[in-house]
């Protein structure tokens, strides 16, 4: 695995970039993305584009910078925060969320540290202890005592928080929080290098959009505003443990089809035939549920789209893991689909 492709990794990951307040993660983008092209604009809504002019098809590849997170709903008397999902797709896991360490953010992006919190079995009765928490037994502790405290650090009701987690390696495999979809964002910085020192036949535009959490917002606001001829959205692609068809140090893989549409299948078929040619392994797949930003294209632009990613572990988690041989292959397999 590349070192710069794990850099960019590991800083985006660690980021916030909550639904609605992605700057630090679009700041950091746009760093990277002006160190190869002149051409790097943000629309009105947040979505940041770097432009690599060229004869041939219009082609965006695209990546979201928001992550899963919570907002504050309220403060209680006695200075805990209560919280609500910051996303669209289904209800929290709330089996994952107690004693893990967030982030919460102010209106200035002044940072204040909590834990999720709920009582523990020393003090709560057997049947609780047996239940699945509801969301809202799970508190956020910032160590206040009272709600004045509280606001007294500029916190109120609509401050976001995410997962606060160090990304690391585990062997081969790569855990931390937003890998969803900051691994597609670090294949972007990559592949702005290389487009901006290779010619190839395409007009290329390469997107970091807000809001997919919630909807796929960002994309469908991009592509009301430009059509594409082609789009190619880069995901996490969500597999477990016991998934004998989708399993991590396989490859890549492609999706024919997810919970809104089935994907352009003669670009699929390009794509599959350019990694049997150019010798990378890249798996097949199908997601149950969940939309991406793939759909804002589909409808908008009418753009002919695919979907590819890495195979991820425990996604929505604090501790998403991927195969770091499956993203080099993904960045390798990229540059070879646009040449």
């Amino acid at each position: 695995m590349p070192d710069s492709l794990y850099h960019h990794l590991k800083t985006l990951t660690e980021l916030s970039g909550p639904v609605g307040r992605e700057f630090l993660v679009q700041q950091y983008m746009e760093t990277q993305f002006s160190l190869h092209t002149e051409s790097v604009a943000f629309d009105r809504v947040g979505n940041l584009q770097a432009h690599f002019p060229g004869e041939g098809p219009k082609t965006i590849i695209a990546a979201h910078a928001c992550e899963v997170g919570f907002v504050v709903k309220n403060i209680t008397e006695d200075g805990f925060l209560q919280i609500a999902p910051n996303y669209k797709t289904r209800v929290p896991d709330t089996r994952i969320l107690p004693f893990h360490e967030v982030t919460i953010f102010t209106d200035t992006y002044q940072s204040i540290d909590g834990v999720l919190t709920m009582d523990t079995g020393h003090v709560v009765d057997k049947e609780s202890r047996e239940k699945v928490p509801s969301l809202d037994t799970i508190l956020v502790d910032i160590g206040a005592t009272s709600r004045e405290e509280a606001y007294s650090s500029h916190l109120h009701v609509g401050c976001p928080l995410t997962w606060k987690a160090q990304t690391r390696k585990l062997n081969i495999r790569i855990k931390g929080k937003s890998m969803d979809d900051r691994l597609g964002l670090a294949i972007l910085i990559q592949l702005a290098a290389f487009l901006s020192k290779t010619s190839v036949t395409r007009d290329i535009f390469l997107a970091s959009t807000v809001q997919e959490e919630i909807g796929v917002r960002g994309a469908h606001a991009l592509a009301s505003q430009q059509t594409f001829d082609e789009a190619y959205i880069l995901e996490i692609i969500p597999t477990s443990q016991r998934n004998q068809a989708l399993r991590l140090g396989q490859g890549p893989a492609i999706v024919y089809k997810d919970g809104s549409m089935h994907y352009h299948h003669p670009t699929i078929i390009k794509c599959r035939e350019t990694a049997q040619n150019s010798n990378i392994p890249l798996q097949p797949a199908i997601l149950e549920r969940g939309i991406t930003d793939g759909l804002g294209f589909f409808v908008n632009s009418a753009s002919r789209t695919a979907l590819l990613g890495c195979p991820t572990l425990y996604p929505h988690s604090p501790g998403e893991t991927i195969n770091s041989e499956d993203l080099s292959n993904l960045q390798h397999l990229m540059e070879n689909i646009l040449m």
